[in-house]
């Protein structure tokens, strides 16, 4: 389940947001861990697959890739050589992968850019807040403060903006991310050998996968 905003439903819940609170909650940490290392691995394979769709290098490919550091550079680079390479049903499998990397990607970004917070009611819940917004509370409260304005919740603009993960919600999107790797990891296989059974079997079992077989058939209704 995708994280849950904090209001109304978990207002009952404590909560703690700081730089350090993580020191106590190993499991999430492990879980947050396991979502950003593997990031890493579908990174690279996009990389590849820059590689593969120009014809050149991966290494070569991969470091223009990374040294395109906003997202919508790497994802631009990948549909414009896609359209010299791909036709057909590999580029209807090629736009699903790319729909599904935006989503997982996005899930991804808000968990290495987001201060976290934890619950002593319930150790199995992580509080969640944008960098953005974190910063806008804090600069509001301190600001209103100084000047002897208190609210009456000075809390307020985080509780609005703050977002709840349960320790399921973070393993969830783990085998996600993990599906998706396999996915980008068969169809750069097939690429290489297009002709190849075993090849052309793992993209038929890629289609398959959950996440995928969903954005074909948007995609499909869309068009």
């Amino acid at each position: 389940m995708p994280r849950q905003p904090y209001l109304p439903h978990f207002a009952h819940l404590n909560y703690a947001v700081g730089a350090q609170v993580l020191e106590n909650r190993p499991d999430l940490c492990a879980a947050i861990g396991k979502c950003i290392a593997i990031w890493g691995q579908v990174d690279n394979e996009m990389g590849n697959l820059l590689g593969l769709l120009l014809g050149t290098d991966s290494d070569a490919a991969l470091e223009v890739f990374l040294s395109l550091r906003r997202s919508s550079g790497q994802k631009d680079a990948l549909h414009a050589a896609s359209k010299h390479k791909l036709k057909d049903d590999d580029l209807a499998t090629f736009k699903a992968l790319m729909r599904v990397y935006s989503a997982v990607e996005a899930e991804r970004n808000a968990l290495a850019h987001g201060c976290f917070g934890i619950s002593d009611d319930d150790p199995t819940v992580l509080y969640w807040v944008d960098i953005k917004d974190h910063v806008q509370f804090q600069v509001e409260v301190l600001s209103d403060e100084s000047r002897g304005k208190i609210s009456g919740d000075r809390h307020a603009r985080l509780k609005q903006n703050m977002f709840v993960y349960r320790l399921p919600d973070l393993h969830a999107l783990y085998e996600q991310m993990k599906e998706f790797w396999w996915a980008i990891f068969y169809f750069n296989g097939y690429l290489r050998a297009p002709t190849d059974s075993g090849r052309v079997a793992e993209l038929a079992n890629l289609r398959a996968f959950r996440q995928v077989s969903q954005a074909l058939l948007d995609l499909a209704a869309k068009a």
